[in-house]
């Protein structure tokens, strides 16, 4: 049996079972999931592995009783071989509606979540799945199509964690076997399978793809067009470990937790920004990042272009803010009601916002006690100094209203803070919470973004206030 040696020769070579002493197999009853038990059953019977092999078979209660039929095969084709098999029954239209996405993405989170937990419970180091090379050159046209980057060309990995932080490894042993010799297993085994009806589904892009744009691409243009998207996906693997490898030099020199230098960054060829953009919004998040082209080259333009206080809303929930010296990333914050904030500031003296949540520090300074230079330097969004004798009224620190407009600091003009705070895309929570410090009814700060352009430092500058906003101490 020739895919029986490919198979185990790919095993060996990459080390897809290396130690494990137990894989879980994901069973759909399709061809793929069937030849790839089958062949582990094989291997495992015959010494060729050491793993116990598991069975295991989400139904996703999606297509009714042609998915009860499919879970009836899978028990019976796993009870056949004495094979252990686990079942679970999934609510994959609840999971969509709670969770958001396609449906698409939404059985695929069932899915992984349902084999990382039967690994788990049966002691297994691994979990395989039944990929092939069709699925692979798939993947890779859609990615082109969708508009990937070199690190979405690579496709379908052969292995990876199968959740972030998992210790147990999702491996794809039949990833470089065609779907031909497949069928060709199956068939000189005398092997049945089941046919998922959705698989022939126009609705689904992946299945136009499989089903009317390859077969056009492959007889009009280049009958060997798979196997080129095949040795694109290896080269631009290839090509992304080598940068990954340069990438870690680099994210030691500008990343510091969940914050890159954009100094440093900037020294950093275009190729390897990406890579580094991942390591620090790894840092912010438990999940893998999945951030495609289009987000790599947002969060460079903010890093290049971006003003201190600019935001972008980033895929699952991630937030990168520019600060004055870096982007930092953080998870985004649920939504809740912004409680109303007055407080009018003691000049000089701290002030106490309880609803904020917040201290705001003022100090009055001689002009000629303040080294402009090293505040700029040092200070953080939250901090700020103002011209004192040009503001009118006491200072307060307040919500945001609607009309609130002040002249942001060298703009030519006048700007609702709204709209100011919109145009630097900072997320709706943000700006639904801004906070103000107005002297008398008008801006004076943004807080977090911008002074005033009327109360800036100059050289007629005498008196000084300088501000800071800190979160309230408890004790």
């Amino acid at each position: 049996m020739s895919l029986y040696s490919d198979v185990l020769k790919l095993i060996r070579r990459h080390r897809l079972l290396a130690g494990a002493r137990a894989a879980v197999v994901g069973l759909s009853g399709g061809p793929d999931s069937v030849c790839l038990l089958d062949l582990l059953a094989l291997m495992a019977g015959r010494g060729d592995i050491a793993a116990e092999i598991h069975a295991a078979h989400l139904n996703h209660g999606l297509r009714g009783e042609e998915a009860d039929k499919d879970e009836r095969f899978a028990r019976d084709f796993a009870g056949g071989r004495n094979l252990p098999i686990t079942v679970k029954k999934a609510n994959v239209r609840a999971a969509r509606a709670s969770e958001g996405g396609s449906l698409e993405e939404a059985a695929r989170r069932e899915r992984y979540a349902f084999l990382a937990s039967v690994a788990e419970a049966a002691g297994a180091e691994v979990v395989a799945v039944g990929h092939n090379a069709d699925d692979q050159t798939e993947t890779v046209l859609h990615r082109i199509i969708r508009g990937a980057g070199l690190k979405g060309l690579r496709g379908i990995p052969l292995t990876r964690p199968i959740q972030a932080g998992s210790s147990v490894r999702l491996v794809r042993p039949l990833l470089q076997s065609r779907r031909s010799q497949i069928l060709e297993h199956l068939r000189e085994r005398g092997l049945f399978f089941r046919e998922d009806s959705s698989n022939q589904d126009t609705a689904f892009t992946r299945n136009r793809i499989r089903n009317e744009l390859l077969p056009l691409i492959e007889s009009e243009y280049n009958p060997a067009f798979g196997e080129s998207l095949l040795r694109l996906s290896r080269s631009a693997s290839d090509a992304y470990d080598l940068l990954l490898e340069i990438a870690r030099a680099g994210a030691e020199r500008c990343v510091s937790g969940a914050t890159i230098d954009i100094r440093e960054f900037g020294l950093l060829h275009r190729a390897v920004q990406a890579l580094v953009i991942d390591s620090a919004a790894k840092s912010a998040t438990t999940d893998l990042p999945q951030f495609d082209a289009k987000h790599y080259e947002a969060v460079i333009e903010l890093a290049s272009n971006g003003e201190p206080g600019a935001r972008l809303d980033l895929p699952g929930g991630i937030v990168a803010t520019r600060t004055r010296h870096g982007v930092e990333f953080a998870k985004r914050r649920p939504r809740r009601p912004a409680p109303w904030v007055e407080a009018v500031l003691k000049v000089p003296g701290n002030t106490v916002a309880p609803a904020a949540g917040l201290t705001v520090k003022a100090e009055l300074l001689d002009r000629a006690d303040l080294d402009l230079d090293a505040f700029l330097a040092a200070k953080t969004r939250y901090d700020e100094v103002l011209d004192f004798d040009a503001i009118t009224g006491p200072l307060v620190l307040r919500s945001r209203r609607d009309g609130d407009a002040f002249r942001p600091l060298g703009a030519g003009g006048r700007k609702k803070v709204g709209d100011f705070l919109t145009d630097l895309k900072a997320p709706a929570e943000e700006r639904e919470r801004a906070l103000i410090i107005a002297a008398g009814e008008e801006p004076v700060w943004v807080v977090g973004y911008r002074i005033d352009d009327r109360v800036k430092i100059t050289e007629e500058t005498r008196r000084v206030v300088r501000l800071s906003v800190e979160e309230e101490r408890k004790t």
